[in-house]
């Protein structure tokens, strides 16, 4: 009989009839050394994911994570199920990085005016006139501003 542990069929086995999200997890499974149905306590998933066990129990009380009820207090935890959250946490949070990146990224001065096509000073003056985003400090007398704003701004000029 087969185990439910079991990634890949033997030779000449048809693969379990896992669901094709399952089937997605396998290579990332065996990469990390778990099966996609091996049974892990909370303080093992805890373990696995780096994180403290009360923030395991905050992000199933939130529904962060999907868990299953072995009692009233306990819960446990498969394998594709610490996968799917830490694939999905990690694509969220490399989304997030992306978008920073592209949108929310700091820009200084001369990438204002080569972006805008305005002068240093025109662009102090429409800031003091409220007609331009406002700048952000970077410390000392660096000034930048953000992206997205800049972005934002072009945009609502394309409409006048």
């Amino acid at each position: 009989m087969r185990s439910w542990n079991a990634l890949y069929p033997d030779e000449g086995e048809t693969c379990l009839d896992l669901p094709e999200q399952l089937q997605a997890l396998i290579p990332v499974a065996e990469d990390t050394g778990i099966a996609l149905y091996q049974r892990f306590t909370e303080a093992e998933a805890a373990e696995f994911l780096c994180i403290p066990t009360e923030s395991l129990t905050l992000l199933r009380n939130q529904g962060e994570i999907a868990f299953i009820r072995l009692d009233q207090n306990t819960a446990g935890y498969m394998g594709y199920q610490l996968l799917q959250f830490l694939l999905g946490h990690t694509a969220s949070t490399k989304l997030s990085r992306q978008f920073a990146s592209d949108n929310d990224r700091i820009i200084r001065a001369k990438e204002v005016a080569k972006i805008t096509g305005l002068s240093r000073t025109t662009i102090w003056r429409m800031e003091k006139a409220g007609t331009f985003p406002a700048r952000v400090s970077l410390g000392g007398n660096s000034v930048g501003w953000k992206h997205s704003e800049i972005q934002e701004w072009l945009r609502s000029r394309e409409t006048l």
